[in-house]
């Protein structure tokens, strides 16, 4: 890995890592999500820091560069927590469903009961 490209790699992680800090500090990503991002961050600089020590495994995975292992690490990692969130919007997609079914349930029991109250105050 040349010397710019590990510059430019340290470069962006770290100030990824600071992206993740200023938003939870925002309260713009929760705590639970945060540790997955920065659990990234932190792989991707640690092997644009150790590139050097990392060549063997690269070469033993067979990726000519080891900048390559990285970015293959670094997607497969972003897929993973792709699928993660793609199962919490499921799941609170679903929790969503269930509660408009026992709002319009409840809904309907108060407009009988208003009726009731209704015919009987007559």
């Amino acid at each position: 890995m040349t010397t710019t490209l590990r510059i430019v790699s340290v470069a962006f992680s770290s100030g990824f890592l600071l992206l993740i800090f200023e938003l939870v500090r925002r309260k713009k990503l929760r705590e639970n999500y945060s540790l997955t991002w920065f659990f990234v961050g932190v792989s991707v600089l640690v092997f644009s820091l150790f590139a050097d020590k990392m060549d063997f495994f690269a070469k033993t995975l067979g990726f000519a560069l080891v900048s390559n292992a990285i970015l293959v690490y670094s997607i497969f990692l972003i897929l993973v927590i792709l699928l993660g969130l793609s199962v919490a919007v499921s799941r609170i997609s679903s929790q969503t469903q269930k509660l408009v079914q026992e709002i319009g349930i409840l809904k309907n029991a108060v407009e009988k009961a208003d009726k009731n109250a209704k015919n009987t105050g007559k």
